[in-house]
Parts: C-alpha cells; structure tokens; sequence
C-alpha cells in the first residue's frame, strides 16, 4: 500500500508539472512583477483574477509565475504589492524571510512541479525581525531562532557604513539569496541552466516601491 500511495503522488506530482506554464522566462516574469508594482504605486491597479471565473479556472490546477519570499509583516502582502491574483503568485511567508528546509522545500516545489521561472526574496524597511535581532533577540522564546537566521547578515551590515537597519535588512535579502542559489540539488541546478532567477528586493513602506537588489 504505501508503494502505491508513493505512486499515486508522484504521477500526481508529474501531472501538474506536466500543466506547468513556461511561457515566461525569468526575466519577463520579472518584469510582469515590476510592471504590477508599478501600478500598485501609482494607484493604478487592475486588481486582475480576482473574479468568480478564476477561481473555477483554478479548481484543478495552478500556474503560479512568481515564487516570493516575503516578511510575515502584515504591511507587505505581495498579492497586493504586485497588483496579482488568485494563482498568480506562490507565496512564502516567514518572519525576517528567513530560509530553513521547509522554505527551501515550498520554493523547491513551485519550481520543480509548478515551474515558476522566478523566485523573488523581498525583504522591507524597519523589519521587526531584522530589528530584534540588532537588539539581541529573545533568547527565552522561538523568536530567537529567527535572530540566529539573521544574525550573519546583522554582523556584516556593522561592518558598513549608514544606518544599521537599513544595511541589515540589505544584507538579509541577500544573504538568503545567496542559501537558495547554493540549495541544491534543485535550486542550484535550475539557476545555474537558466531556467530560474533568483533575485533579491527591498520594499519601501511609505511609497509601495519594491527596488531590486544587485548580488
């Protein structure tokens, strides 16, 4: 029984990689991102599928074009943030968007079995996580598993000039970046053909602006 439970998942699993939507390469879906936070900054939003007809179209299968890693922060909901709907985005949501093998597995899944040709890791200003862990996180309570993720990137931004915060939450961004690059086998491998990008970005609480981050 349970070699053919294993079975039915995988030819599950092969179905929806099969339904998988290539169309887009990295880049443009990059671009598809960018040009929805465009709007969304400039009160032009479509707010697309959103409507009974998606949901339908959605009841089998999905094809997500972005995968993004983003702060459980309640001010940064990337459906929002890039005017997207229903099956446009899988998201992950992690406090200080950290990485650990669960995140790992999730991004894993949308790029594996799902194909989304881009995996987005958003950090954002005054990140509470990013914060207590400059403060000397909380060592009596989970949080302080959140401050040990960060703290590399915390002890890099020190060495830089500006404001702390600021730096840390850069370094965040990229440091985690950086795991998911060197994940394998799957990440590694799908980045290093080209079939998916991995990039980092900031978002500006104020005005709505998510600005992309150099490696």
């Amino acid at each position: 029984m349970k070699r053919i439970g294993i079975l039915v998942c995988s030819l599950f699993m092969l179905g929806q990689a099969s339904e998988r939507q290539t169309d887009l390469t990295p880049e443009q879906a990059l671009a598809q991102l960018l040009e929805g936070n465009k709007r969304y900054v400039s009160s032009q939003l479509k707010h697309p599928h959103q409507d009974p007809n998606r949901r339908h179209d959605l009841e089998k299968t999905q094809h997500p074009f972005a995968c993004i890693l983003s702060c459980s922060d309640s001010r940064v909901a990337p459906e929002i943030v890039f005017d997207e709907g229903l099956g446009d985005l899988f998201v992950v949501r992690v406090a200080g968007n950290i990485v650990d093998s669960a995140v790992t597995g999730s991004i894993e899944y949308a790029v594996e079995h799902l194909g989304t040709p881009i995996v987005l890791v958003m950090g954002h200003e005054r990140c509470g996580a990013v914060q207590a862990t400059i403060e000397g996180g909380e060592p009596k309570t989970h949080i302080q598993s959140l401050a040990d993720a960060i703290a590399p990137a915390v002890a890099s931004a020190k060495t830089m000039k500006g404001d702390l915060v600021v730096n840390a939450v850069r370094a965040n961004v990229q440091l985690v970046v950086k795991q998911l690059k060197g994940s394998k086998p799957i990440l590694s491998e799908q980045a290093g053909k080209g079939k998916i990008k991995i990039v980092g970005a900031v978002y500006e609480l104020a005005s709505g602006k998510v600005t992309l981050l150099s490696d």
